[in-house]
């Protein structure tokens, strides 16, 4: 079996992490599977050879495991800073630019205690995400994408489509 057939089965696992991920109401239960998630995605784009993404999805998973149990607004420039870094020490086209700003939206919003604004930049980020894997030629990164797209914003809608909501903690 090739690379690419077991990327594909990486971005499945991926994708049932992803779809499920957006359907939580509280911070710490979405930013655990997207902890899978990313790990899978980074598997992936290993296997496909796509190393600036590769590597930036690890940065993702352990922003996510470190914005489970911090807020703090410093995080953000430190992530921010090592997405950056790799972005430089990976640069393997023009298309590296779109993962690097796939992860600094995500940065942006794992760090934020509002559960309304953690989906917003996550919505942001999917779409920069789905653009990505469309340009690389990814069929089930792209669905996955799409899917997750659709997912967050149902689940934004579900829990802050009227008024504020008790699932618009401040807590993790």
């Amino acid at each position: 079996m090739t690379p690419f057939f077991w990327s594909q089965i990486a971005a499945c696992g991926a994708f049932a992490c992803g779809l499920i991920s957006f359907h939580f109401p509280d911070r710490k239960s979405i930013l655990r599977c997207l902890t899978c998630l990313a790990a899978l995605n980074s598997c992936h784009f290993f296997l496909l050879g796509r190393t600036a993404p590769a590597v930036m999805m690890f940065l993702t998973g352990t922003r996510y495991v470190t914005a489970m149990y911090s807020h703090r607004r410093e995080l953000i420039l430190l992530f921010s800073s090592a997405a950056v870094l790799t972005f430089f020490l990976t640069y393997q086209g023009p298309l590296s630019f779109l993962a690097l700003l796939g992860a600094l939206l995500g940065t942006f919003g794992s760090f934020q205690k509002s559960n309304r604004i953690m989906r917003l930049c996550f919505i942001c980020g999917n779409t920069v995400w789905l653009i990505h894997n469309l340009l690389a030629e990814s069929p089930v990164g792209s669905v996955m994408e799409v899917s997750f797209l659709i997912s967050n914003v149902l689940g934004y809608l579900r829990f802050h489509s009227e008024k504020p909501s008790p699932t618009d903690q401040q807590s993790s």
